[in-house]
């Protein structure tokens, strides 16, 4: 059963409850009160028929007890409004009685003799009629009697049938109408939760775009835009995983690739050197290739491995360190080589880890030497602003085409696959270099014309005084 279902039926079943017992208490009230007025007007009749007929018995004491209760009771019947009388002597016999033959002789001499009070009950005649008995004691110059009133209660209880039967009718009918509102009322209620359920079955069918995008401020709406959230982040990871899995499969790929070229010139020339005798220009050539790519693959494999290193470490605790004592250590651990490296005087002190922002700076100065000829510049130009400083080193060497810039930190991304082999490289150098500006909170910034030169910059912060004095 769907939820609107359920929520319509949930109302109409309270609705139901509620109008039935508020039915019952209305129509309970208005019999009680009724039958209040009935007992007070029954009382009072009792109260003047059994003083009329006390008085005709005392106004003639000749005529026997039982002739006299006879005549004068035939007469106050004839006077009632109900003309149900009865009068029963001290010992429970009836003198005279025109109450009905259903109702039990049991019934009526019930209380007889009577008590000094005046006593009401309802009594049910054979024929199912109810009637409104009062009995009490008169005095009489014989002895004491009982004199009974009876009212017949028929027309109250009809009454009250006829009004419960049209209550339930109207409730029925009231029913009838809410069931109808409430079920159009609970489907526009339930009807954003049905986007929710389509939005998040759509969602683990893959269609991780997804929105509900409701609007209002109820908790529906904050629903939907939890959800929403929560489909956002969703798809985030999603993405991150997909862009994680390409990349682990392109790096997979570049790395075999790296690894199977190589090997197969090296088992090639190993196997030429292994099963003939060859002239010895060729066997010195084969030596010089094998020997060549064995270091280009120990050279791999130590950047790897270092990448790796860097890949697991914890951010390193950064300390004040002057760019001029990193700059000097950059310069004694370049080999010498043109074009040679402009480095500008700066005392600045900025937070790094010394060792590995001076790789972070070889690296990208040698792989600047690679791509800028001899008579090429190469400068490294330093930027202060009021909490950061920004390392930007120039080259004009041949750039890198705008549709590379995005893939160059990519391990083994290399934009002249042929030139960065004959140089020696593999192209984990830049892979390297991303990686160390990471972990200093920043990133590579890179710029490139082709033809032209590229810059690479990033943005170290600077050092506080308090940071000074402790170092």
């Amino acid at each position: 059963m769907k939820f609107g279902h359920k929520l319509t039926l949930a109302l109409l079943g309270v609705l139901a409850l509620v109008l039935s017992l508020s039915t019952v208490w209305t129509q309970e009230r208005q019999f009680d009160r009724a039958l209040a007025d009935m007992q007070q007007t029954a009382r009072e009749e009792w109260q003047r028929e059994s003083f009329a007929f006390q008085q005709g018995l005392r106004s003639d004491t000749e005529t026997p007890l039982d002739v006299r209760a006879w005549s004068y009771l035939g007469g106050l019947a004839r006077q009632s409004n109900s003309g149900l009388l009865a009068v029963y002597d001290e010992n429970g016999r009836s003198l005279a009685s025109t109450m009905p033959a259903t109702l039990a002789q049991g019934e009526l001499t019930q209380d007889v003799p009577g008590s000094e009070t005046l006593q009401s009950r309802i009594v049910t005649g054979t024929d199912g009629t109810r009637y409104l008995l009062y009995s009490g004691l008169i005095v009489c110059p014989e002895q004491c009697l009982t004199f009974v009133s009876a009212q017949s209660l028929n027309g109250l209880f009809a009454d009250r049938a006829l009004r419960l039967r049209d209550a339930v009718l109207g409730q029925t009918l009231a029913l009838a109408v809410a069931a109808l509102l409430a079920l159009l009322l609970c489907r526009r209620m339930v009807r954003p939760l049905e986007q929710l359920n389509t939005a998040s079955r759509e969602i683990a069918a893959g269609a991780y775009d997804r929105r509900t995008h409701l609007p209002g401020n109820d908790e529906i709406a904050g629903l939907s835009r939890s959800f929403d959230e929560m489909a956002a982040a969703v798809e985030d990871k999603v993405n991150a995983l997909e862009n994680h899995l390409q990349e682990r499969e392109d790096f997979i790929g570049a790395f075999t690739h790296e690894l199977k070229t190589p090997m197969t010139s090296m088992l090639g020339y190993a196997d030429l050197l292994r099963g003939t005798e060859v002239p010895p220009a060729t066997r010195q050539k084969a030596a010089d290739f094998i020997y060549h790519e064995s270091k280009r693959l120990e050279a791999l494999s130590g950047r790897l491995m270092e990448l790796m290193r860097l890949n697991d470490s914890e951010p390193p605790v950064l300390e004040p360190v002057r760019l001029n004592t990193v700059f000097r250590q950059l310069s004694r651990a370049l080999p010498d080589g043109e074009p040679p490296l402009t480095v500008p005087a700066c005392s600045v002190t900025v937070l790094a880890q010394p060792d590995l922002l001076c790789d972070l700076l070889y690296n990208l100065v040698q792989n600047a030497r690679h791509a800028t000829p001899p008579d090429g510049k190469i400068t490294l130009d330093v930027k202060e602003a009021e909490n950061t400083v920004t390392l930007t080193l120039r080259d004009t060497g041949c750039g890198i085409p705008a549709e590379d810039l995005p893939r160059i930190t990519e391990p083994f991304y290399m934009v002249d696959k042929s030139r960065a082999r004959q140089q020696g490289g593999s192209g984990m150098g830049l892979a390297l270099c991303e990686r160390i500006a990471v972990l200093h909170g920043t990133h590579l910034v890179f710029e490139s014309t082709p033809g032209t030169g590229t810059a690479v910059a990033f943005t170290l912060t600077k050092a506080k005084e308090d940071d000074h004095e402790t170092a």
